[in-house]
């Protein structure tokens, strides 16, 4: 069995910039403890002791292991006893809860609910906390009566549906929002090169190129000459490499940008299938960098927000394209769904007005070759050296606390709209960082062949730092 190496290893932290590692397998600890420095908390899943475990803390959040109910009650006292820790968010992690989904009838039951919230509500503490369970995937989360469940764990069920080999980082705050991503593994190291899968990583490797830099040193001439490589080959990945590690874009020859003055904007909507667009932001670089969040808190009125974006842009924004990232995938059908239902007599503007969907540009129709690990909007314009806003909020998690709010509106569910506003303002203000790094570059392509880093034609199934 393959297990991650020490360059992908310190990729993964790189990338993450975590404090702490947790993997549930004790036998990836000495390999962990050897490749990270003592910056990185390493923690495996422990035996049962007896005794609840911290993992991590400080003044605003604590991470605890809990093995058993009697580990519970026992940091239920300690908590309830100690006022530092009232004043401090915590949060559980165990392996006492465990989503299990029938598939034949699609529900969803949560083994071991009973006795871990009968312990929770001896002690009256069944909101207190947020529960990370090692039993679900990473996408899951829902609240069992009264029990805020997340999981936290790739691969922990595939009858999520998640089954590759992955990564999952969570931001843990002091509000109890858990901002999380998850990463497949082969998008770490010398995976992350564009038609580099695990035999040409083999073969690479005997060729002592260990690493994306030995990589994008090489020669077309040395990698060409290698066994599963030609020269188109050899120049892709070598490119490939080299706009990683530099953090710089390359474009196509004669590839350019719409004219005009661009209009970026963002759409916040309650999941993957809304119902409502409650926040539109819109980002106007050329008006002194103004951003506009177009937005409504009522959830039964779904055509306000829309309808007062549709209004602006009439009147200011004809002639001017309209720039999303992978907005053809989403933000654009939704609009056009959501016109029609709402406010029908904005279709034909909308129909007639230029959109450029800068991810499909670049990606899809392979004009420029850009950095980051992924392609997602968040890892390119990091790359490009965009400071994210500190919000601590992911998509999911924003469509996760809308819908809780829609389906109880009430000051217990209700959002911190200027943090969701704001999260809307860091995503198009990085749309058109990126944007502008593209306009700016006049570097070449070199390959004809750009990359999509949401597939490997080449990769070879890959194991075992699953649970990481």
């Amino acid at each position: 069995m393959q297990r991650c190496g020490g360059n992908q290893l310190q990729d993964i932290v790189r990338y993450f910039d975590s404090d702490v590692i947790f993997t549930p397998n004790r036998i990836h600890e000495p390999f962990l403890s050897t490749e990270l420095d003592d910056s990185v908390h390493v923690m495996t899943q422990p035996l049962n002791s007896g005794e609840p475990i911290e993992i991590a803390g400080d003044n605003d959040i604590q991470l605890v292991w809990v093995s058993t109910p009697a580990d519970l009650e026992t940091l239920i006292q300690n908590t309830q006893q100690n006022l530092r820790q009232e004043s401090s968010e915590v949060y559980l992690l165990s392996d006492q809860l465990a989503v299990s989904v029938n598939l034949i009838d699609l529900e969803a039951r949560l083994d071991g609910l009973a006795a871990y919230r009968d312990t929770l509500a001896e002690r009256n503490a069944v909101g207190e906390f947020t529960h990370l369970t090692i039993k679900a995937n990473p996408e899951y989360r829902a609240e069992w009566q009264g029990v805020d469940v997340q999981g936290v764990m790739p691969s922990a069920n595939e009858q999520q549906g998640i089954s590759y080999a992955g990564i999952a980082h969570f931001e843990l705050q002091s509000n109890g929002i858990v901002g999380g991503k998850t990463r497949k593994l082969e998008r770490f190291g010398l995976r992350a090169v564009d038609q580099v899968g695990g035999t040409r990583i083999e073969t690479l490797r005997e060729a002592n190129i260990h690493s994306r830099q030995d990589l994008s040193m090489s020669s077309v001439k040395k990698i060409s000459s290698l066994s599963g490589f030609g020269q188109t080959t050899a120049r892709t990945a070598i490119e490939s490499a080299q706009v990683i590690e530099q953090g710089e874009i390359r474009k196509a020859s004669g590839a350019s940008l719409p004219e005009g003055k661009p209009i970026f904007i963002d759409i916040e909507t309650d999941g993957l299938n809304p119902t409502i667009i409650w926040l539109i932001g819109v980002y106007l670089p050329d008006q002194d960098g103004r951003y506009m969040p177009f937005i409504e808190t009522d959830p039964d009125k779904p055509d306000v927000a829309l309808e007062a974006f549709l209004s602006w842009l009439a009147e200011f924004g004809r002639d001017r394209p309209i720039v999303a990232y992978n907005g053809w995938n989403f933000d654009f059908p939704v609009i056009n769904e959501h016109i029609a239902d709402h406010c029908p007599r904005y279709l034909e503007l909308w129909e007639s007005s230029y959109r450029f969907d800068l991810y499909d540009w670049a990606v899809k129709k392979n004009n420029a070759t850009l950095p980051g690990l992924t392609n997602k909007l968040e890892d390119v314009a990091e790359a490009l050296g965009w400071e994210p806003f500190d919000t601590g909020l992911t998509g999911a998690e924003v469509a996760r606390l809308f819908q809780r709010y829609a389906a109880n509106p009430c000051p217990a569910t209700e959002l911190d709209w200027e943090r969701h506003k704001r999260y809307c303002e860091d995503d198009v203000r990085a749309l058109a960082h990126i944007y502008n790094q593209i306009k700016a570059s006049t570097n070449r392509m070199t390959s004809s062949g750009g990359r999509s880093r949401s597939s490997n034609k080449n990769s070879t199934s890959q194991g075992t730092l699953s649970d990481f």
